[in-house]
């Protein structure tokens, strides 16, 4: 019997929103360290660091408590809810609806991956782990101890997944294994340095402690954290020639169903893979025929466009104070915000992402942390300057300090929907260019050539994760547009697209859909007359919040109606 809450019940709302926030982020005292910096506000204890365990009946737990959680927030009435608390309740219904889908796959994802892997991700986490008390230097060390054990669990997983004919290929195999004896190898651990750094600072530390404390950080690192590292790399290794399928998603038994619910997550709609596909097509004759149209009036454009003097050399920091200066007439004004940007260790840079923005808290404001792969970087300052606009102000960073300075509920601030965070920071990326004072064609043809890339890959990650296509055939396909590549960098290409099937619809397929939604906000905003529409859109973008498109489509009238 379903109970529907009456209007007076509107405040149980709230707290049953804030209860499901405080379970999702007091799972692990990582969540906590990174997204709250006074715990003690939220009546969150302490919590114990044990390894990460991954098992069917783990699996089947979680769904279990997503169906309950989904039956309970039915129980609400939605027509007795505040406009506010109804788009909560849709948001979230869409999320539990969104992780239910993933029932039936336990074994079609891997936590380990040569570049988004869990194993490359955590010397960046445990790098910017937060030291506000001794307790967290405390659960910093239990990390370091316990990752041989959420190895050791994460190998367990890999064999039952190979056992089960979902083995890893060797060529990620060998991408993962690369990166783990790349990161042991390396003459000193950076994270040494590091911790010694942030230790020294601590102003609730003796010196005798803060002595104390580095030798033992130097032990844990070398006697244990390499250690762990060591042992992934060779049992890895004893998967190798396990694989049953060496190509994409579609070559296994649900392959296609599963990549449905990938691609959905993935672009943030509910549009089908086939009709995503015509729509590709569509985009890519389009976007091509628009970059001729530049080329023939300009036959230098290519080489423009490829030269490292395009834009002017800034460093890292002179960059974002440039932006910083620039973006508060179109985007909503954050005020004064301090950053830090680091350059990627010499360790991580091969198998690490052009650059990352790291999430502050959500109850304070505090420095933020953006980390460069300065082997990219270096070179070529118009790569570095769209990039740093995507990582920083007006991309990830500004889109997360207007999130949690707002208004929004907690659980509304931490569910997190990639699609729409990767689609603004694409899309300011392309904005940023009016204020570089570049030739508009020049960057309309630099953006085109870029986006036509991205397109094609798009394209091709459904023709061999949704449709089965082989390598050669793959090769075939991008002949016309990239020429006969060598046979590694096409492999390369080709099993990064199997490895993380649907990645780049996050930040393509999301962008053309962010485009959508602003021609729809600016269409049903034309009686209101406003003096910079496009300040506006981004309002309500960021100020909505996090959401699938179709559901961000829906709060368009809602907002122009309140504003």
């Amino acid at each position: 019997m379903v109970t529907v809450l009456e209007p007076a019940g509107l405040a149980d709302f709230n707290n049953f929103t804030e209860d499901i926030f405080l379970d999702m982020i007091s799972e692990d005292p990582l969540n906590v360290n990174f997204f709250i910096r006074y715990p003690e506000n939220f009546e969150l204890g302490a919590m114990e660091v044990t390894p990460i365990e991954i098992s069917l009946a783990d699996h089947q737990q979680t769904i279990a408590e997503l169906e309950t959680l989904r039956t309970t927030l039915r129980s609400y009435g939605y027509e007795y809810l505040t406009e506010v608390q109804q788009l909560t309740y849709v948001v979230l219904l869409d999320y539990i609806d969104g992780s239910l889908a993933y029932e039936d796959y336990y074994y079609y994802d891997s936590p380990l991956g040569s570049y988004l892997g869990y194993q490359a991700q955590l010397p960046f986490i445990l790098a910017e782990y937060h030291f506000y008390s001794k307790a967290n230097i405390e659960d910093y060390f239990d990390y370091l101890t316990t990752t041989q054990a959420t190895f050791e669990n994460i190998i367990l997983f890999e064999q039952d997944r190979a056992n089960n004919g979902f083995g890893m290929s060797d060529f990620i195999l060998d991408a993962i294994i690369e990166q783990c004896d790349t990161f042991a190898l390396a003459p000193e651990n950076y994270l040494i340095q590091v911790f010694n750094d942030k230790v020294d600072a601590l102003d609730f530390l003796t010196a005798e402690e803060k002595t104390a404390y580095q030798a033992t950080n130097l032990t844990y690192i070398n006697e244990n954290f390499i250690g762990a590292y060591n042992y992934l790399s060779t049992e890895l290794a004893k998967l190798k020639g396990r694989a049953v399928n060496n190509e994409g998603l579609a070559d296994f038994e649900k392959g296609q169903e599963y990549y449905e619910i990938l691609f959905r997550e993935a672009s943030g709609t509910d549009m089908t893979v086939s009709s995503a596909l015509n729509y590709f097509r569509g985009v890519l004759d389009s976007e091509y025929d628009e970059l001729m149209r530049i080329y023939q009036a300009n036959p230098n454009v290519f080489d423009l466009i490829a030269s490292p003097t395009f834009l002017e050399s800034r460093t890292y920091q002179e960059t974002f104070d440039y932006l910083k200066s620039q973006y508060a007439l179109d985007f909503p004004n954050i005020g004064e915000v301090a950053v830090t940007i680091k350059n990627i260790h010499p360790s991580l840079e091969d198998n690490s992402s052009p650059a990352m923005y790291f999430l502050s808290p959500l109850d304070a404001n505090v420095p933020e942390v953006i980390y460069v792969n300065n082997t990219l970087f270096t070179n070529d300052p118009t790569y570095a300057y769209f990039t740093m606009a995507h990582e920083s102000i007006p991309g990830h960073l500004l889109q997360h300090v207007v999130l949690k300075n707002s208004d929004l509920c907690d659980l509304r601030k931490y569910l997190d929907f990639t699609c729409y965070s990767e689609a603004w920071a694409t899309y300011v990326e392309e904005y940023v260019g009016k204020y570089s004072g570049a030739d508009a064609d020049l960057l309309n043809a630099y953006h085109l050539n870029t986006r036509l890339t991205y397109v094609i890959l798009c394209v091709a990650d459904i023709y061999i994760n949704y449709q089965g296509w082989s390598l050669s055939q793959f090769g075939n396909y991008l002949e016309p547009y990239f020429g006969s590549l060598p046979a590694e960098d096409l492999e390369g290409m080709y099993y990064q697209l199997i490895e993380e099937p649907c990645n780049f619809f996050e930040y393509f397929f999301s962008y053309y859909r962010l485009l959508a939604l602003k021609e729809k906000f600016i269409l049903q905003a034309e009686d209101k007359n406003y003096a910079n529409v496009d300040y506006q859109f981004h309002k309500f973008y960021l100020e909505t919040g996090p959401a699938p498109f179709y559901i961000l489509e829906d709060q368009i009238p809602i907002y122009l109606n309140n504003n």
